[in-house]
């Protein structure tokens, strides 16, 4: 990443300052959910400028940002500190999830398109080839991209809310399991759950597609806080299932 260049005539200067602040708030996430940044560690915002050779103000600005997300921390010594991990924080997360998910297939679903709908096809069929061939990377890409499409035609700030809490639940799965196998059988696990998500999709009908989805959902957080912490009790979870379900009838 370089620094900001001069602005040419016809460039604002606040426009180019807005750009690389876009750059280093996606460097600084992207190594984040990638535990290249490790949780719990503490980082010097002039050291962290000087790596990604941008000026203070829009790091400052991307830090904010990622602060507003729960992935960095700030002292009042301008120190950072990449988000730490927990199991209490892990449990939330995925009950959020649960809150938030469901709502946005429920929206989301009757507005699909043909088009959309034939996305969702491709998808749970290249995911379904990748975990067939062991590759965890583009299964994982798939299987993103598989819910994702569940929830692209419901509003902006839902999605991008629902989207940046599954970020998250990947960063503990890629930092609590470093084995590329425990996530692809993650997604095998899922198989038939996905399978019937799809019909629901297929069919438009948006309050089964939410109650498969939690149900979904909701295994797969049982199935990794037990694999994480298996004397803790998940009532978070279940509590969060029984909201939804009862909310759906």
């Amino acid at each position: 990443m370089s620094t900001t260049p001069a602005p040419s005539s016809g460039e604002r200067p606040h426009d180019l300052a807005g750009d690389t602040m876009t750059l280093a708030y996606e460097h600084v996430r992207d190594a984040i959910l990638r535990g290249e940044l490790r949780p719990g560690t503490w980082i010097s915002q002039v050291r962290l400028a000087a790596d990604l050779r941008v000026s203070r103000t829009p790091l400052r600005e991307a830090l904010r940002r990622l602060q507003t997300e729960g992935l960095v921390q700030l002292d009042f010594n301008r120190r950072i500190r990449v988000a730490p991990l927990s199991i209490p924080d892990l449990e939330a997360l995925y009950a959020m999830r649960l809150a938030v998910e469901p709502l946005a297939v429920l929206l989301s679903v009757p507005q699909l398109t043909a088009e959309d709908v034939s996305e969702l096809e491709a998808a749970l069929t290249a995911m379904e080839t990748a975990a067939s061939d062991g590759d965890e990377e583009r299964a994982t890409d798939h299987h993103c991209r598989f819910h994702f499409l569940l929830l692209s035609r419901t509003e902006d700030r839902l999605r991008t809310h629902a989207e940046s809490m599954w970020d998250h639940s990947v960063r503990y799965l890629r930092i609590y399991h470093h084995e590329p196998g425990y996530r692809l059988a993650l997604i095998s696990m899922g198989r038939t759950g996905h399978q019937e998500i799809l019909r629901a999709a297929q069919a438009r009908d948006g309050r089964q597609a939410s109650r498969l989805v939690a149900e979904h959902l909701a295994r797969t957080a049982l199935t990794v806080l037990a694999s994480v912490a298996g004397a803790h009790d998940p009532k978070t979870i279940r509590e969060a299932l029984r909201f939804v379900l009862d909310s759906a009838g």
